[in-house]
């Protein structure tokens, strides 16, 4: 194979991996720069077209430096570790999926109805969706509110599809914090409950926590919120499951029920191994 002379080196080692074109002198350049270069590229065109292009940059965009140094130029959350093989690390899945320190739950805050949500039991009049106030939660305008009759709902999240990995979920365990706010009527009582489950690949319950609250006619109406971390659970999760709900307690016709909004499931890297 003839060598351009003026073709750094650099350029000769890699056509002994890669058939190039040795008049395109973007292959002589090192992998940091042409990377450099690619991070001004649209993701989804890397994806569908820059990998096209030639085997080199098939192998460049398949890699972990392109989509690291997107993740570290975006502020995109991963584990910061010495040695990030040892969380076998999809930096390209991190970086499209976010898994980390946002919100997994769809449809968190009853913008989209039901949708993304099971619904179990919808006694009584059923869920309704209710626009909410005197709530410090951003972008909450609407809740759920419940019935006479019993109305629970369940919504599963796979952490695996979520971009998480199970390198990440057994060795590493970041935290998973779970929240969400609900309120009473100040006219009607009600009773209120959370129930949230981490679960295996075959939904074996590894861990869980819940909680219930009830309120009396004319007491608190305040909107509170319900929390929980969990932290050095079992080796395995991969699912989490949130079912909540609840009905008033003197069987009014309509939605005197309590009222549910902004729930939220996290992985938090800043509290893992706690």
């Amino acid at each position: 194979m003839s060598t351009n002379s003026s073709c750094p080196p650099r350029c000769t080692e890699r056509s002994l991996s890669y058939e190039i074109d040795q008049d395109c002198y973007l292959h002589c350049l090192p992998d940091e720069i042409i990377c450099m270069i690619l991070h001004h590229v649209p993701p989804m065109d890397l994806i569908r077209n820059g990998r096209l292009v030639c085997k080199y940059w098939l192998d460049l965009i398949d890699g972990s430096q392109l989509w690291r140094g997107l993740c570290h130029l975006n502020g995109v959350q991963y584990p910061q570790d010495t040695d990030a093989n040892l969380w076998n690390l999809d930096f390209r899945s991190i970086y499209l999926k976010r898994p980390f320190h946002r919100n997994l739950v769809k449809n968190w805050n009853a913008a989209d109805g039901l949708l993304h949500w099971n619904v179990r039991e919808n006694g009584g009049d059923g869920f309704a969706i209710e626009p909410v106030s005197n709530i410090d939660v951003s972008d909450c305008t609407d809740c759920w509110s419940t019935s006479y009759g019993l109305c629970e709902k369940e919504q599963t999240i796979d952490l695996l599809s979520e971009g998480c990995t199970c390198d990440v979920l057994d060795q590493l365990k970041p935290a998973i914090e779970i929240s969400e706010w609900t309120a009473a009527r100040h006219d009607c009582g009600s009773q209120y409950f959370v129930h949230v489950t981490l679960e295996s690949s075959n939904r074996e319950v590894l861990d869980n926590f819940k909680s219930e609250r009830s309120v009396a006619q004319w007491k608190d109406s305040s909107w509170i919120r319900v929390s929980h971390r969990f932290c050095n659970y079992p080796p395995g999760v991969r699912f989490v499951k949130v079912v909540h709900g609840g009905k008033d307690s003197q069987f009014w016709k309509g939605h005197y029920g309590p009222k549910i909004t902004a729930t939220c499931v996290m992985l938090n890297l800043d509290n893992s191994l706690d």
